[in-house]
């Protein structure tokens, strides 16, 4: 297993290799500039040139990108990363700063997407058919169509504009610091949002593999044997019908990390997720660049880990 694991991460590094120059790319041959900002009328042309040389944004690409790239890989530098063009703080500690907030809400919306989704999936394959399959079937292809965005906007306007049960954004009320009943119930909205779409696909997904394994030889057979219907299901189908959903967890990771811009943004949540999307529209570079490789590193664990838990779910694989 560990030589596996060794194996897959040195596999890694041309990936994302590969990940840096297209990233770099499309970067800094997007229109616009970090200087922009400061064309007024206030600051004159000469101020501009100099900013622009002291940002190496007068160099070719090429060489932006080895002296980008060569410290970047420097981690343990705290200045490694650069340093935000917007507030001139280096990168890294804005990284550390906000991202217990991205990863607090990622990972409560993943855990609510794997407790409700499997349930439900396993209910609609059992009761094939049925007024219940119909009716998840159903609710889940709207879920799974609906644009983030849009879902994000409906729950933020009923449960806090409507019903005023919930609050309108942010992380946890003024003068409440570290109150994690306060965070919990800021957290609801934004959860839910991100979690609703995950939980109709993963249902899907987990009716179909499921309808698969219940139509398999074993099952018939030990349904033959005489056992419970409940045990036919949770230790025989249930473990067998969870390999492909295995899969889905390297997928949900990219998903989860694209929805928390998005939903991050609409709940004003202080996260790397808002923060990319400020960091987006004001060019603030050396912050996308570095928010980018790291959404790709993560992708790239969250697949490496999916392969690991084949071997849990499955004992037949072996590495």
């Amino acid at each position: 297993m560990a030589t596996y694991v060794l194996r897959r991460l040195l596999q890694a590094i041309p990936i994302l290799f590969g990940i840096s120059i297209i990233v770099f790319a499309i970067v800094h041959l997007a229109p616009g500039s970090p200087v922009d900002r400061f064309r007024t009328p206030r600051v004159s042309p000469e101020m501009i040139a100099a900013l622009v040389r002291a940002y190496g944004l007068d160099q070719p690409l090429i060489d932006q990108y080895i002296k980008w790239i060569t410290s970047f890989v420097q981690v343990w530098n705290p200045s490694a990363w650069g340093y935000s063009f917007l507030d001139g703080q280096p990168i890294i500690n804005v990284i550390i700063q906000r991202a217990p907030a991205t990863l607090l809400l990622m990972g409560t919306a993943l855990v609510v997407t794997i407790v409700f989704a499997i349930p439900i999936g396993v209910l609609a394959a059992v009761r094939q058919y049925s007024w219940i399959d119909k009716i998840i079937t159903t609710l889940a292809t709207v879920g799974y169509a609906m644009p983030s965005f849009l879902l994000g906007l409906y729950i933020l306007y009923l449960g806090g504009v409507v019903l005023k049960i919930f609050p309108l954004f942010g992380f946890q009320c003024l003068g409440r610091k570290n109150d994690w009943g306060d965070i919990a119930w800021h957290l609801v909205m934004p959860v839910l949002s991100l979690a609703l779409q995950g939980i109709a696909a993963w249902s899907r997904y987990m009716r179909a593999s499921m309808l698969d394994v219940l139509h398999q030889d074993y099952v018939r057979t030990a349904r033959a044997k005489g056992l419970p219907g409940r045990r036919v299901i949770t230790k025989h189908a249930l473990r067998n019908a969870l390999i492909p959903i295995v899969t889905l967890l390297g997928l949900t990771i990219p998903t989860l990390i694209a929805g928390a811009a998005i939903t991050e943004t609409i709940f004003s949540w202080p996260g790397l997720g808002s923060t990319f999307v400020n960091a987006v529209g004001t060019r603030d570079f050396p912050m996308v660049l570095a928010l980018t490789m790291l959404g790709g590193f993560t992708v790239v664990l969250g697949n490496l880990l999916a392969d690991v838990l084949y071997g849990v779910v499955d004992p037949r694989i072996k590495y």
